[in-house]
């Protein structure tokens, strides 16, 4: 009973079991936790486990037995068995068996597992997570870096990256926005010189035809396309240059020694051909650049002013030479007779007068070249300007019986200065006193349209043959040369009236038919 009552005041918890077993042969349970276990043999009472309770009976061992761990198979429970024998002057008087069930153990080691690996879940998610993030931190700008270069690449250059950071990965993006602002600067400044050049080449007179080193067209601006009949760029030097001439060839293994000129002539023009070899970006040479430059108009510059120089020098020889071969016979003793001595003073009167109206409309035509002359424009009365002239021309018209009729209203004005109108009117129709035979008629009208006053001088003399029409008002051009120069012309005459018009923003334009006369037709602007 003392025992029964020492267990039941230690017993720890309900789950505990105890039992005091005699060292008997039957192994007989005389105190126990659980009062039906009392007086049963140990061996045969369910609870207790043999083979822990035969360890703690082994003589030669007296100390206690392994603790073991069973299970209970039926109630799925789990329980820690211990046998611990208890002596008396080294004799084994019986045995303390403990059976306690460990269930809370593992369901404390259960819930530590499952708290554990909901820790290590959110761990790990916390952790994917977080490497989620820090990739993307990281490869998120990179891949929008190359999304913008491969954007770049194709020609779009209104990129930016979006910058986030200061890191190692901001400062990327900071130096890819710096790139691409440096870059869009430098291919906006490359545009405007590629338009800029591109617009030259379009509207330049010149024609430009660049060339590779296998004969391949690069680039050829209108002029050159319409000069060499060029449809594509995809045609051969070779065979569009024949369009002009076949004179030039090029030798592209020496290309870059290769420059010169070439003279051309296609329709009655003249071109000038330059061409030389330009580099490449290697300094290597690409090809070579040929401008076509259309030089008919210097060269007729050029023949005019040869034609003005040999009739400037052949207008001043003439009287020159008759001046000095008649002062010459003077000298020799002509002086002695009279009227000899007064004909040849006559000539050399007459030659000298020619040669100064000669100087006098050289130097009028010299000062309208060089825009020096300075007009006076006015509104005059057509009719008084007109009659002024006639007035003037009447002495040498009544020489020769040609009588010279006037038709102008007197209501008609115009802007224009008053010696030059009336320089107009004295050459052309002192033009048709000298060429109007005897007994001839001249006559002068006007009328007006709604923007113009147009003036005609007709007269029923010679005429001029069609194909001297288009060079009557060329400086010292004469139809028949002698004739002219008979009369006392310096070949100037319409020369100077067509540019006084001219200068007044006026035409002079001719219709005439050989042995019918000629009409000068003068249009001013109202």
């Amino acid at each position: 009973e003392e025992i029964q009552k020492s267990i039941s005041s230690v017993q720890v918890g309900y789950n505990e079991n105890i039992y005091v077993i005699l060292n008997d042969n039957n192994r007989t349970i005389i105190a126990g936790s659980v009062e039906e276990s009392i007086g049963l043999s140990a061996f045969n009472y369910n609870k207790i486990n043999n083979y822990i309770l035969t360890k703690s009976m082994d003589g030669t061992t007296h100390h206690i037995a392994p603790a073991e761990q069973f299970e209970d198979t039926e109630n799925q429970r789990f329980y820690y068995h211990m046998s611990y024998p208890v002596q008396t002057d080294g004799t084994i008087r019986g045995y303390i068996y403990l059976i306690n069930n460990i269930d809370y153990i593992y369901d404390t080691v259960n819930e530590s597992m499952q708290i554990m690996t909901q820790a290590t879940i959110i761990a790990l998610t916390i952790t994917v997570f977080l490497g989620l993030l820090l990739s993307t931190s990281i490869t998120g700008p990179i891949k929008e870096l190359t999304l913008k270069a491969r954007q770049m690449s194709l020609g779009d250059f209104d990129q930016k990256v979006s910058v986030k950071s200061d890191d190692e990965i901001g400062q990327l993006g900071n130096m890819f926005n710096f790139l691409i602002d440096q870059l869009k600067r430098s291919m906006s400044s490359l545009q405007q010189e590629k338009n800029k050049m591109e617009t030259t080449l379009t509207y330049m007179a010149d024609g430009v035809l660049t060339v590779d080193l296998s004969g391949n067209i690069i680039h050829a601006n209108p002029v050159a396309k319409n000069l060499l009949s060029i449809k594509s760029t995809d045609e051969k030097f070779d065979d569009v240059i024949v369009n002009l001439t076949d004179t030039i060839t090029i030798d592209y293994i020496k290309s870059k020694d290769y420059h010169g000129t070439y003279l051309a002539e296609k329709n009655g023009e003249t071109y000038n051909i330059d061409y030389a070899p330009f580099m490449n970006n290697k300094n290597e040479v690409g090809g070579v650049i040929l401008v076509f430059k259309n030089i008919t108009e210097q060269h007729r510059i050029d023949r005019l002013q040869k034609e003005f120089v040999a009739n400037v020098s052949h207008e001043l020889k003439t009287p020159i030479t008759t001046i000095k071969s008649y002062a010459e016979t003077l000298l020799d003793g002509a002086l002695e007779e009279k009227e000899t001595a007064e004909e040849f003073l006559n000539v050399i009167n007459s030659e000298s007068d020619r040669m100064s109206r000669l100087v006098t409309d050289l130097l009028l035509l010299s000062r309208m070249d060089y825009e020096q002359t300075n007009w006076h424009k006015e509104r005059i009365n057509l009719q008084d300007m007109v009659n002024i002239a006639v007035k003037k021309l009447q002495m040498q018209a009544k020489e020769k019986n040609i009588s010279m009729h006037v038709n102008i209203p007197d209501n008609i004005d115009i802007l224009f200065d008053r010696d030059g109108f009336e320089q107009i009117i004295l050459n052309i129709a002192g033009n048709a006193v000298k060429y109007t035979p005897e007994n001839g008629n001249i006559w002068i009208e006007a009328k007006t349209t709604k923007k113009d006053v147009i003036v005609s001088i007709k007269d029923d003399g010679f005429g001029i043959p069609k194909e001297d029409q288009d060079r009557i008002f060329d400086r010292f051009y004469r139809v028949e040369k002698a004739r002219a120069r008979g009369l006392g012309g310096t070949g100037l005459g319409l020369s100077i009236a067509k540019q006084i018009a001219e200068a007044h923003n006026s035409t002079i334009t001719v219709k005439s038919q050989i042995n019918k006369g000629t009409e000068m037709i003068i249009t001013i602007p109202r």
